[in-house]
C-alpha cells in the first residue's frame, strides 16, 4: 500500500523508531513549505485557532452555516478523533517558530464502514495555493487504505471553489434532496 498523499507530490519525511511521524510536506508553487499532519487531541487549541481566524463566509461553509462562534467544544469534537471512525490531518505553516494551521481536511466514517463524509477547509489567505487539493488528496489516499470504497461531501450550492476541487479530485456533484441549498459529491474508491 503507498502512504497517503505518496502519489500526488506530497513527501513523507524519512521516520525512524526514535522519531515521531512527522506527516508530509508539500511544497507550493510561491515556494512555501506546507506540512500535513494526522490532528490530534493536543491539537484543539490549534484548530480553535485556526476556526476563529475563518472569515464568517469560510466559516458558514465549514459548518454548513450550523456553526457562527466555534468554542472549545467544537474544536475538540475536531481533534479528539477515536481512529475507528474517523481521521483528520492538518496543514501547517511555520511563523516565526510556531506552527500555524492553515488548513484542515477529516473523515467520519459510517456505521457499515463502508463510506464516510468528508470535509476540507482552508484559511481564506491560503486559499487557491494547493492546500486544499493536497490535504483532500491525503484524506482520499488514507480513506482508501481504510477500505472505504465511498466519499461524500456537502458544500452550499454557491460555493464556487468547493465545486472546482471536487471535480478536479474526480467527485461526481448529485443534488441533495434533503435540501435544495445543499450540493453533495460522491467519490468512488477502487
Amino acid at each position: 500500500m503507498s502512504r497517503p498523499g505518496a502519489r500526488h507530490g506530497i513527501e513523507r519525511p524519512s521516520r525512524t523508531a526514535s522519531t515521531p511521524d512527522l506527516g508530509w510536506s508539500r511544497r507550493l508553487r510561491d515556494g512555501t513549505l506546507v506540512r500535513i499532519r494526522p490532528i490530534g487531541k493536543q491539537d484543539a487549541e490549534l484548530e480553535l485557532e485556526f476556526l476563529n481566524r475563518l472569515s464568517p463566509e469560510m466559516r458558514s461553509l465549514r459548518f454548513l452555516g450550523l456553526v457562527r462562534e466555534p468554542g472549545p467544544d467544537v474544536a475538540r469534537g475536531l481533534t479528539d478523533l477515536d481512529p475507528r471512525r474517523a481521521a483528520g490531518f492538518i496543514a501547517v505553516v511555520s511563523d516565526a517558530g510556531r506552527d500555524q494551521q492553515i488548513g484542515a481536511a477529516h473523515f467520519f466514517v459510517s456505521p457499515k464502514g463502508d463510506s464516510c463524509d468528508c470535509s476540507v477547509t482552508v484559511s481564506d489567505e491560503w486559499q487557491k495555493r494547493g492546500v486544499g487539493s493536497s490535504l483532500m488528496r491525503v484524506l482520499i489516499e488514507a480513506a482508501r487504505e481504510r477500505g472505504i470504497r465511498h466519499l461524500r461531501a456537502f458544500a452550499p450550492a454557491h460555493s464556487d471553489g468547493s465545486h472546482h476541487l471536487a471535480a478536479r479530485l474526480g467527485f461526481k456533484r448529485r443534488l441533495d434532496l434533503h435540501d435544495p441549498a445543499v450540493e453533495a459529491y460522491h467519490l468512488e474508491l477502487a
